[in-house]
C-alpha cells in the first residue's frame, strides 16, 4: 500500500491528465452527434482489426488440430476409392451392383521422426499394434510411395523408406506397361532409380512412375517418381533416374496400407510352395 501510495504521488499530475481528458471526452462524444458516430466508426474498425488479427492466431494455433484431421479424413477417403476394391466375377450368372470387395485399408499416421542423409534411412510414427499396424505394411503419403513398416512397438512404428539400400519395391512405366524395380543407392534424397526394364523399351524424361500391383504392400498405380534421366549400362536393361513423388524433407502425416486378404493370399502361396518343392525332389 505505501509504494502505491509513493506511486500515485510520484505520478498524480500524469494520472489527474489522463482522468480530466477521458472526463472531457465522455462529455464530448455524449452531448455531440457527429464526434459520437465518429467515435463508433472508428472504435468498430479497430475491435474488428483485434478481432482479425486474434482469428489468425486461433488458426495458426489450430494448424497442428486441423492438419490431423485432413490427414485421418484423407486415409477414410483413400480406403473408398474404387483402386480399392477387386471387382468379383459374375461368371457364374449372378448379378448385382454391390460385386465388389474392399482390398485394402488405409491408416492415418503422424511422422514424429525422420532421416534422410544416412545409408539405410527410417521413419518413425505415432501408430503401433495397439493401432492395428503390423510389419510389412506399406506407407504412402499424398498418394506417393514411401516406405515399408520394418518394426513395430506397441504404439510406435519404424517405417523402411525408399531412402535406404535395402529397399526394393516393384513398380511399372505407366507409358509402355513394363516392370522394374526401383531403387536407392543414396546421395540425394530426391532421386532413386529403377533397374530391370529391358533396352527396347522406350523411356523417356517425364515418364510416370507407378506402383505395379504385383508387391504384396501397395495396390497399383500409386504414384513412384517422375524419369529425369535414362543411362545405357553396357547389360540389357536402362538405368533409369527418377524424381521421387514423396518429398522427404517434408513428410509431415503419412496413411499406412493394410491388404485385408494378405494373410489368405500368403497362406494359400505357402502351401503352393511346399506342393511344389515335394513333387520336386
Amino acid at each position: 500500500m505505501r509504494n502505491l501510495l509513493a506511486l500515485i504521488q510520484r505520478f498524480y499530475i500524469l494520472l489527474l491528465f489522463i482522468a480530466l481528458q477521458t472526463i472531457a471526452l465522455i462529455l464530448l462524444f455524449r452531448n455531440n452527434n457527429f464526434h459520437r458516430s465518429e467515435f463508433v466508426e472508428h472504435s468498430s474498425d479497430a475491435v474488428g482489426f483485434i478481432y482479425s488479427k486474434r482469428d489468425k492466431l486461433s488458426r495458426y494455433l489450430r494448424l497442428e488440430q486441423i492438419n490431423y484431421q485432413l490427414a485421418v479424413e484423407n486415409a477414410i477417403l483413400r480406403s473408398h476409392l474404387p483402386a480399392n476394391f477387386d471387382v468379383l466375377d459374375t461368371a457364374s450368372g449372378i448379378y448385382t451392383d454391390s460385386l465388389k470387395y474392399q482390398r485394402f485399408k488405409f491408416r492415418s499416421a503422424k511422422v514424429i521422426n525422420v532421416t534422410i542423409n544416412r545409408e539405410q534411412n527410417f521413419i518413425t510414427i505415432d501408430r503401433g499394434q495397439d493401432e492395428g499396424i503390423e510389419r510389412e505394411m506399406g506407407v504412402i503419403s499424398d498418394g506417393a510411395l514411401v516406405g515399408i513398416i520394418s518394426s513395430v512397438s506397441d504404439h510406435f512404428s519404424v517405417v523402411m523408406p525408399v531412402l535406404n539400400s535395402k529397399f526394393q519395391g516393384s513398380v511399372r512405366m505407366k507409358k509402355s506397361g513394363d516392370f522394374g524395380i526401383v531403387v536407392w543407392t543414396g546421395g540425394d534424397p530426391a532421386i532413386a532409380e529403377v533397374i530391370e526394364v529391358p533396352k527396347q523399351t522406350i523411356v523417356s524424361p517425364g515418364d510416370t512412375v507407378i506402383t505395379s500391383g504385383y508387391s504384396r504392400h501397395f495396390p497399383a498405380n500409386l504414384m513412384v517418381g517422375t524419369v529425369v534421366e535414362v543411362e545405357e549400362p553396357d547389360n540389357a536393361y536402362h538405368l533409369i533416374k527418377i524424381r521421387l513423388s514423396a518429398d522427404f524433407r517434408k513428410l509431415n502425416y503419412v496413411q499406412v496400407i493394410s491388404d485385408i486378404y494378405r494373410a489368405e493370399q500368403d497362406s494359400i502361396e505357402q502351401i503352393a510352395t511346399q506342393e511344389n518343392g515335394a513333387n520336386n525332389p
